[in-house]
C-alpha cells in the first residue's frame, strides 16, 4: 500500500487510492460501516487482519494508509497488530494531534498515515525508532507512494507524472481522477500507478473520498473481483 493523491477542490478534496497488495489477499467487496467514537465510519476491509488502507468518518475526517515510514527496515514478525487497525484506531480519537499523542506505536510495522480532518491535513510518519507529526497546507495537491514497494527514484518519477498532469488543467473531479489512477505511467508494469510484479503483487483496487460540500462521494472498485461499490454520505 500504495499509491495516494490529495487534490483540494473549490467545495472540498478528493483522496484517490490505489491498493498494491498481495493478489490473494482477501478483501471484502464492498464498504464496511462501523460506529467509531460516535461516528459513522465506513471502509473496505482487509479481510485478512480486519483493518483497512482508507476509511472516512461522517464529521468529514479521512484517513489513508501508505506502508512503510521515511527510513527503510528489516521486517521483524510478529508485530503486535496490523497496520491497517491503526486506521480504523485513529477515529477513536478527536484529532490527529490527540491520536499522535496518546496512540501506543510500539511493535507497528512502519507506516504513513495521512489524515484529512478539520484542522488541517497531517501526515504521521512511524519508523522502527520514531514516530513523527507534519501539517500539510490542504490547500495543495500531493502524492505519496510507498516507501517499502517505490524506491527513492521512482516516487520522483511518478511526481512528475503527477505533476505534469496537472500542468494539462484538466478539469479536477472525481472521475478524470481516477482515470489518471488507473492510466499514469511509461509502460513500466512494475512501477506505473496500475502495477503488478511477479504474478504476486499488484494494484488490487482503487478506492475515492470525495468531498463536496456536505456530502461525501466514496467509491470503490476491486480489480480482483471484479466488484464495486458507492456510497453518498451526508457528512454531520
Amino acid at each position: 500500500m500504495c499509491t495516494l493523491t490529495y487534490i483540494p477542490t473549490k467545495e472540498g478534496y478528493i483522496f484517490t487510492h490505489n491498493r498494491d497488495e498481495r493478489s490473494n489477499r482477501p478483501t471484502s467487496k464492498s464498504f464496511q460501516q462501523k460506529e467509531i467514537n460516535g461516528r459513522s465510519v465506513y471502509y473496505p476491509e482487509d479481510l485478512e487482519a480486519h483493518g483497512s488502507w482508507i476509511a472516512f468518518a461522517d464529521n468529514n475526517t479521512s484517513a489513508c494508509l501508505l506502508n512503510g515510514g521515511r527510513k527503510t527496515y528489516v521486517r521483524k514478525t510478529p508485530y503486535r497488530k496490523s497496520r491497517g487497525l491503526v486506521v480504523l484506531e485513529c477515529f477513536e480519537f478527536d484529532s490527529p494531534n490527540e491520536f499522535f499523542e496518546n496512540y501506543d506505536f510500539q511493535g507497528i510495522e512502519p507506516f504513513t498515515l495521512l489524515i484529512r480532518h478539520r484542522s488541517g491535513l497531517f501526515q504521521i510518519t512511524h519508523d522502527v525508532d520514531e514516530t513523527n507529526i507534519k501539517n500539510h497546507n490542504p490547500e495543495k495537491t500531493n502524492i505519496w507512494s510507498s516507501t517499502t514497494l517505490y524506491t527513492k527514484q521512482v516516487r520522483a518519477k511518478r511526481e512528475k507524472w503527477f505533476t505534469n498532469w496537472l500542468a494539462k488543467s484538466p478539469e479536477l473531479n472525481p472521475a478524470n481522477i481516477q482515470a489518471f489512477h488507473n492510466s499514469a505511467g511509461d509502460g513500466d508494469t512494475e512501477n506505473d500507478l496500475i502495477m503488478s510484479r511477479w504474478g504476486i503483487l499488484q494494484t488490487l483496487s482503487i478506492t475515492q473520498i470525495a468531498i463536496s460540500g456536505q456530502q461525501a462521494l466514496l467509491t470503490y472498485r476491486d480489480f480482483i473481483q471484479q466488484s464495486a461499490d458507492q456510497r453518498e454520505v451526508v457528512i454531520q
